[in-house]
């Protein structure tokens, strides 16, 4: 994942996510907004980053966006777009499983301990 630009609000990386998204670029926007911020040790203004999630389409982002009759040359498909936001979908709800499993194992752990030990 590569990053594109930088926005100075969510919304306007937002419109741009979605212009790319609509030539088969898969975007994704963060916000910047921060603590090193509030501190003074950002001195840039942006509130958002926009990012070409497959590196081999970060060149097409940059293109597109200074010159929107640029012909995308590794464009996604709405099949393929679609087989990796299902994809993507799957495999986050599975480490959010795991990680649920986790952390139940690890409290069972220390409770089985804290007893073991005659603490509770």
């Amino acid at each position: 994942m590569r990053i594109v630009a930088r926005y100075p609000t969510r919304s306007e990386a937002e419109e741009r996510a979605a212009f790319l998204r609509a030539h088969g670029i898969v975007p994704h926007v963060t916000n910047t907004a921060s603590l090193l911020r509030a501190v003074g040790l950002r001195r840039d203004r942006s509130q958002a980053a926009l990012w070409a999630v497959i590196d081999d389409q970060h060149a097409d982002a940059l293109a597109l966006l200074a010159d929107p009759d640029h012909e995308v040359r590794a464009g996604l498909g709405a099949e393929e777009f679609e087989h990796l936001e299902t994809e993507g979908a799957a495999r986050a709800q599975q480490l959010l499983f795991r990680g649920m499993m986790l952390l139940a194992g690890g409290l069972l752990a220390i409770v089985g301990i804290l007893a073991f030990a005659g603490v509770l």
